[in-house]
């Protein structure tokens, strides 16, 4: 029994000083790495949804066309004209129709302002307040979205398993300690390789991520940060970020983007948050994907547009006044990965080591 008793503990022994030379490895150079595994709009969702969607969640496009035309008609003036809102959307009025949008005052997500508004969510638990988050108005009750089998959270995580183009990454230099530490810099970046995962399919922790240096220019940024109590927070800094879920030129551009995650030596979760362009994201999306997405998913289109630019909060146009971006948050998830950084002539960059299209892309668009 000795015998047994001194081996079980030589073990655990040697089992924690491995878990704690992992940690110490996650760690190297003052540097820690993550590779993007989840992301989704931060919800709200109470249990049979009757809190934020009282009247039940959105129809779509086929149950909208039959109340719009219960009698058919030209196909010029019913079906193209329909489709044709997609393309070229407007804020008219809908006849008979009506678009459910979350009524809770229960949201998740950042106080972007520094202001608590009227229109402003509170956490489940009351302790924040003025949480921005317009965006969950606009998607709170569309199956579309809804956790945790909506069909444009499932197209989300497919399409970042299966494509590079997705591959997102955040890098935290300048660390002393991952517990707290008062000035961090967190730079954002495309990476080349494939998501580790386990036999069961589960992102794990450990793997290698090259920098895309080359066509992925445009994705580097680089702002402060710090962490208090193992919680990282930063400065916000407009972004352009890739998503693959649609065709065309996929990204989606954000203003005064930051996060707050939780960390640990094998990933990060949590949120980011940010002014998401409305229009980016409506031309990205919803007039590059096909009706029957939005069918299966209760997700009606030009109703939606309505709703993006009626809840639109930031950044009002110098010539019309009207609000060309929405605060937005999404829960996102990472999972630790050593980066390797190019040889720098491969990747050109300005003195204060962010590429000049990373800069401008956000400007441009």
């Amino acid at each position: 029994m000795k015998h047994i008793l001194v081996v079980s503990t030589a073990a655990l022994i040697a089992g924690l000083a491995g878990t704690a030379a992992a940690e110490d490895g996650a760690l190297k150079d003052r540097t820690i790495g993550f590779v993007l595994t989840h992301k989704s709009f931060a919800l709200w969702q109470s249990p049979d949804g009757k809190t934020e969607c009282p009247d039940g969640v959105n129809v779509g496009p086929r149950e909208q066309f039959k109340a719009l035309y219960p009698n058919g008609g030209k196909f010029a003036e019913t079906q193209l004209a329909r489709d044709g809102e997609i393309m070229f959307p407007d804020t008219t009025p809908e006849p008979k129709l009506f678009f459910h949008e979350p009524v809770s005052k229960v949201g998740i997500g950042l106080n972007l302002d520094g202001k608590v508004d009227d229109n402003d969510f509170v956490s489940e638990d009351g302790k924040e307040t003025g949480i921005d988050n317009q965006m969950y108005r606009v998607v709170g009750c569309t199956d579309n979205y809804r956790g945790p089998e909506g069909q444009a959270r499932h197209f989300i995580q497919d399409y970042m398993r299966k494509f590079n183009y997705n591959r997102w990454l955040i890098e935290v230099t300048d660390v002393d300690d991952l517990t707290n530490d008062p000035d961090v810099t967190v730079s954002l970046y495309r990476g080349l390789d494939a998501l580790t995962q386990d036999a069961a399919g589960n992102f794990t922790s450990g793997g290698t991520q090259r920098i895309d240096a080359k066509w992925g220019k445009e994705f580097m940024y680089k702002t402060k940060g710090k962490i208090e109590g193992g919680v990282l927070t930063t400065a916000p800094v407009d972004i352009t970020f890739p998503v693959s879920q649609s065709r065309g030129y996929p990204y989606n551009a954000v203003k005064d983007w930051r996060v707050r995650l939780s960390l640990t030596s094998d990933g990060a979760d949590g949120l980011m948050a940010g002014y998401l362009d409305l229009e980016r994201w409506h031309h990205n999306l919803w007039q590059l994907w096909s009706s029957h997405h939005r069918s299966y998913g209760g997700e009606p289109v030009p109703s939606q547009y309505r709703s993006l630019r009626r809840n639109a909060d930031a950044y009002p146009d110098s010539v019309t006044g009207e609000n060309t971006h929405i605060s937005a948050a999404w829960a996102v998830k990472f999972a630790q990965a050593f980066i390797l950084h190019p040889d720098p002539k491969v990747a050109e960059k300005s003195d204060d080591g962010v590429t000049s299209a990373g800069k401008s892309r956000a400007a441009q668009d």
